[in-house]
């Protein structure tokens, strides 16, 4: 199937408190890992003594090279209580020509391997093993969405085809595959040949490859790794199953795919592909999906009752860093995101998962449990009571509300029910807003707290609190206010999440719609956005936000938003109507307009106006770029890059997204708060990426102190949310919404600048967001 897809401290005394990921402590976790590893029996596989059978998923995301830690252990976790103990994952990246600069992979070229992007790949295992969760892994891809077979052989100047053939190509392989099989997992200290975690390696993905090239590079990876099994992983749908991969005795599993597109007789296919391998080779359904749930159904029937091993559905996905999920849909049909949601059922998600469920618990002859009690979700800090936002539990359905006046309450629930089915998309800058507290009283104070629901109803304890959180007198706009005008051809749409119940849609080019505020005091605002949620609708509306200059964004109206504020940019508008937000339909695909909200704040800088006017670079070399579809600041080369911003309060909450493109001798990149001009002093919220720990620093009078570290897996092509809150002595750090460093130190006591630097590091960032603490 085609898939998308240098500082020396000086000793301090300090109060200081370090908060580690609440989910290095969650239910459900297993230390013990696993006894023995899958073998074959003929055309079983065998756990020991015990037959091996499962239902799973295929994790595209899973191994990326790109993936946040917490992001690979809620796929993990979401998978293992919901019965699924069987992944397999995307092969490994391959440095592709067409890659952008500071696109990580895995393979950079012959003998030249990304250890950050392995790294992760030894978590990914250590959490597998960790959630009693079995991999399958592939070595290439013969697509080329994330490098594979064409990279490979483009490393020596050859084409596609003569990968399976040219010598030198195949030793490059080979080399790469032995330096797999002999890595020693930084976090278990167990070489991958050694890792009963792994259920079966593959040669590839859905390969064309010839006979002579499975039975060298199988007899390469049993030389090496006699332990483990091995599936062929051609493409059967294509060339059906080979007489020599059945043959082969170091073939262990075939694993053809099959999708309702491919339009064959389901029962009659699955039925040849059993009566092929049966008595020779273990059968395994490596993809399947776009049915419907009745043939899903069928297919799992079938599986269970005629004796293939297994079968894994195409695909899953999890939860998103900075709040709601990656989530897409293929085609026809639709990622699955566990328990399932109402939004995904025009794609029956939740049946399908039911289903899943129901078979991998009967293929290993036990009854269905009950969902378990959801762990406790982790609610982020905000400045805003209109977007309220956390990091997703693990298979949970709906989340409830509460708020208070005081930390320590009475407690109000204001909402029950919310879901956090938002799809974020990958490249995100900034948390993304899950509830909007429309009762909230602008100018008073507010605490909030949360907590996780199961489909069950079972609740999780309370969330962290997190306030007070001021509401701010906002300009809302929406269809019908004054300031509201649109020219071509509009209708009107009532589908879930408008704005007051209804919005407007046009697929008709050159219709525009615009949104016009009366500002009455100028200065520096957030501009959101609202617009329900379609798979139909566009991928790419062009918002133009006008104060002078243009501030171009651009949004994937199938991402965020439905029920929620999508943030544009943080722009200085002047007092008056001379500032607009305003878009043009441009193709024929669904526009959705609806209401626009002006929130103000003390100063931010999204960069969409394609310039740093506000910026003074004291050191370095900063330019503005583009990253995907968002514009950024970015600060190239070795030593010290260091860039002033505007002068703020001493008690202040600074919020800013990194991304390092590399990586090397005390690399790290940060924000800056309470600095002088000279930037003699300040404090420094940094991510070290050589070290793996997020750090707090204060600089006085050119000394360096560390004040507060944590771990924190570092990982350059990751965007990473900072967050440094300054109120008189405390100093909080957050990554990701997540507290990390909480310390006390009176060093810095007034007002000054807020910055950006970096050290031996290419970096860029995006969304600064300043606001009074």
């Amino acid at each position: 199937m085609n898939k998308w897809l240098k500082f020396v401290s000086t000793p301090l005394s300090v109060m200081m408190f370090v908060t580690v990921f609440m989910g290095l402590a969650l239910p459900g976790r297993v230390q013990a890992g696993f006894t023995n590893f899958i073998t074959r029996s003929g055309d079983r596989l065998m756990d020991g003594d015990t037959p091996f059978r499962f239902i799973g998923s295929n994790h595209p995301f899973l191994e990326r090279s790109w993936m946040d830690v917490e992001e690979v252990e809620d796929s993990i976790r979401a998978a293992s209580i919901s019965g699924i103990d069987v992944i397999r994952v995307y092969p490994f990246e391959v440095r592709m020509k067409t890659d952008p600069p500071g696109t990580p992979r895995h393979v950079l070229g012959p003998g030249q391997y990304n250890e950050k992007a392995f790294q992760l790949m030894d978590r990914v295992l250590h959490l597998a093993g960790q959630y009693n969760v079995r991999l399958i892994v592939p070595f290439v891809d013969t697509h080329n969405y994330i490098g594979g077979v064409e990279d490979w052989a483009a490393f020596r100047g050859k084409t596609k085809t003569e990968f399976y053939s040219d010598p030198q190509i195949k030793q490059d392989f080979k080399a790469f595959i032995t330096y797999v099989l002999n890595r020693k997992n930084k976090y278990t200290g167990v070489l991958y040949k050694d890792d009963k975690t792994i259920l079966a390696w593959q040669l590839g993905n859905e390969l064309g490859s010839t006979d002579s090239w499975t039975s060298e590079m199988a007899a390469h990876v049993k030389s090496i790794d006699p332990n483990h099994l091995l599936a062929d992983g051609g493409y059967v749908r294509a060339q059906g199953i080979k007489a020599n991969a059945v043959a082969d005795p170091n073939i262990d599993i075939i694993d053809p795919h099959i999708y309702g597109y491919h339009q064959v007789d389901l029962a009659a296919k699955l039925a040849e592909w059993r009566k092929t391998t049966q008595g020779k080779k273990a059968l395994i359904i490596g993809e399947f999906g776009d049915y419907s749930p009745a043939q899903i159904e069928q297919l799992l029937s079938t599986v269970q009752s005629n004796g293939t091993t297994g079968a894994l559905f195409w695909g899953t996905m999890h939860h998103h860093r900075q709040g709601g999920w990656h989530w897409q849909p293929a085609n026809t049909w639709s990622y699955l995101r566990y328990p399932g949601f109402a939004t995904g059922d025009w794609a029956n998600e939740t049946t399908t998962i039911n289903s899943m469920r129901s078979y991998a618990y009967s293929m290993r002859g036990q009854s269905v449990p009950p969902w378990p009690a959801p762990e406790t979700p982790v609610l982020f800090p905000t400045d805003s009571s209109h977007t309220l936002s956390w990091l997703g539990a693990s298979g949970v359905s709906a989340y409830d509300i509460e708020r208070a006046a005081d930390p320590q309450g009475p407690w109000q629930l204001i909402a029950s029910e919310v879901t956090d089915d938002v799809t974020t998309p990958r490249h995100h800058t900034f948390t993304v807003p899950l509830f909007d507290d429309g009762s909230a009283a602008p100018g008073s104070s507010y605490y909030y707290r949360i907590r996780a629901k199961n489909l069950g109803g079972t609740l999780s304890p309370y969330s962290n609190v997190i306030g007070p959180v001021t509401p701010k007198k906002v300009i809302v706009i929406d269809q019908g206010d004054p300031g509201y005008t649109e020219a071509g051809t509009w209708g009107d749409s009532e589908l879930p999440g408008s704005y007051g119940g209804k919005s407007r849609f046009s697929s008709t080019n050159g219709s525009t719609v615009q949104w016009t505020p009366n500002i009455t005091q100028a200065g520096y605002y957030n501009v959101y956005v609202r617009y329900p949620l379609h798979k139909d609708s566009e991928k790419k509306v062009l918002y133009t936000i006008y104060n002078g200059i243009n501030n171009n964004s651009y949004v994937d109206q199938m991402t965020i938003a439905s029920g929620q504020w999508r943030l544009l940019e943080t722009v200085y508008l002047r007092q008056g109507t001379g500032n607009y937000v305003k878009f043009k339909v441009n193709t024929t695909a669904n526009h959705r307009a609806d209401a626009v909200m002006f929130e103000p704040v003390h100063y931010g800088d999204g960069f969409q106006d394609g310039n740093a006017n506000s910026w003074t670079h004291l050191s370095g070399t900063w330019s503005i770029d583009s990253d995907e579809l968002t514009k950024v600041m970015k600060q190239t080369g070795a030593g010290i890059g260091e860039a002033r911003g505007a002068m703020s309060p001493a008690d202040v909450n600074v919020t800013v997204a990194v991304k390092a493109h590399d990586t090397g001798a005390q690399a790290s990149t940060g924000l800056i708060a309470r600095a002088t001009p000279d930037f003699g002093s300040y404090y420094t919220l940094r991510i070290n990426y050589e070290l793996n720990k997020i750090q707090l620093y204060k600089k006085v009078n050119g000394t360096w102190t560390r004040l507060g570290e944590a771990d924190l897996f570092a990982n350059p092509g990751t965007w990473y949310v900072l967050r440094l809150e300054l109120k008189g002595s405390s100093l909080k750090g957050y990554v990701n919404g997540v507290e990390k460093v909480n310390v006390t130190d009176s060093s810095l006591s007034g007002e000054g600048h807020v910055g950006l630097r970096t050290y031996n590091q290419t970096s860029v960032f995006d969304s600064l967001m300043v606001n009074p603490n």
